[in-house]
């Protein structure tokens, strides 16, 4: 018994390394952090949580999300939007990069507290927001570059979607909203306006939005935040309960759930990933072709009051950097590409794990090369960067 927990304590060891090395090399050094770190800004448009002190401090993004759960939210550590147009910006301490050997070819998560209505992945207690980004071309740390829409599935004409909301503070004045003198943010008076990309209210207004896709497999809403669950942390096959308790938040809230699949990924922290190269210029529809991004602003961009549950207003918990998973770089060159199938096939030959780019080809953590570790490696060839 001594000797398979010293072995296994070992594969730990290894892979620990492993990740370890691949986050210096895609630029998360030791002592920075794989979450947002700072707020740029946050205006939040009115709406019944805005001047709770549980919701309406912006720091409250900052960080690893709070463990929530799959059939309700966990709202003990979350800050609202408010209603349509509210928006919060978000910077990291390191630069998002593009990384081919993210999973999925995620490369951000974002967490918010909704959940699936009656525990069916196909039901989501949701309010979405839209996902911009931005690049620090200028170097100044300051969100002052172009940005970048997100588009997801259901914008597919950012300049058609695109809607200013008035607001004034008159709350006696039935011209604009709100209606509650409570709902208007601390600092703001007379007349002012919002933007967002508008979401269709036929699907995203109402309480529970339900998965448009013909196919109960596939996933038919993605790339907004506030879709889809926070998984508790450990909770490594989605089904309620924690199955490893060690599991630190940096390890387990970087994995992404795949977005255009129905449910949470084995191993993911769920949240709403998202791939840079999903980014447009929102004027021209041509792709950002952005190699990472610095800044990432989240937006209220549904219009609508749901009854006695108030505005629809997301809530945002956290954003992550997704951790690449080096397995299959034999080279550590950053991709997955013929000359590292050549050592898989030497790797393969031999049958063992033992030396430096072998074990970077091992998925089982079992010091074997064999057809499983082969299959993982074949699914996941990116090419040349």
């Amino acid at each position: 018994m001594m000797r398979l927990i010293n072995h296994m304590r070992m594969i730990r060891w290894r892979h620990a390394r492993l990740v370890a090395m691949w986050l210096l090399v895609c630029g998360i050094a030791v002592g920075q952090t794989p979450f947002a770190s700072r707020v740029i800004d946050y205006s939040p448009a009115p709406g019944q949580w805005v001047n709770d002190a549980l919701f309406n401090t912006a720091t409250a993004a900052l960080g690893e999300p709070f463990p929530g759960g799959l059939p309700e939210s966990e709202d003990a550590i979350l800050v609202t939007l408010g209603g349509f147009g509210g928006s919060i910006t978000l910077a990291f301490d390191h630069r998002v990069q593009d990384d081919p050997l993210n999973p999925f070819g995620m490369d951000a998560i974002v967490f918010g507290n909704a959940f699936w209505s009656g525990g069916d992945p196909n039901y989501h207690w949701a309010e979405c927001a839209t996902i911009e980004i931005s690049l620090d071309d200028n170097d100044n740390g300051l969100a002052d570059d172009a940005w970048y829409l997100i588009p997801g599935s259901h914008i597919p004409n950012p300049s058609a979607q695109w809607r200013m909301a008035t607001w004034d503070d008159d709350v006696s004045d039935a011209t604009y909203p709100p209606a509650l003198a409570s709902w208007i943010p601390l600092g703001y008076f007379g007349t002012w306006t919002t933007q967002a990309y508008e979401l269709p209210v036929d699907l995203f207004g109402a309480s529970v939005v339900v998965n448009p896709s013909g196919d109960s497999g596939a996933e038919g809403v993605f790339g907004y935040a506030e879709y889809s669950p926070t998984i508790l942390l450990g909770d490594t096959d989605a089904n309620g309960s924690v199955d490893d308790p060690a599991i630190e938040p940096q390890a387990f809230y970087t994995v992404p759930d795949d977005p255009l699949t129905v449910g949470i990924s084995p191993g993911a922290g769920g949240g709403d990933a998202f791939d840079i190269a999903w980014a447009i210029d929102p004027d021209t529809m041509r792709p950002a072709d952005l190699p990472g991004f610095d800044f990432i602003r989240l937006t209220t961009a549904v219009d609508i009051l749901a009854g006695g549950f108030g505005e629809k207003s997301a809530e945002i918990d956290a954003v992550a950097d997704v951790a690449p998973d080096p397995t299959g770089d034999a080279d550590a060159d950053g991709d997955i590409d013929l000359e590292d199938l050549a050592v898989l096939q030497v790797c393969y030959e031999t049958g063992e794990a033992l030396e430096r780019d072998c074990l970077r080809l091992e998925h089982e953590s079992n010091e074997l090369i064999d057809t499983v570790d082969a299959s993982f490696i074949l699914m996941r060839i990116t090419g040349p960067k």
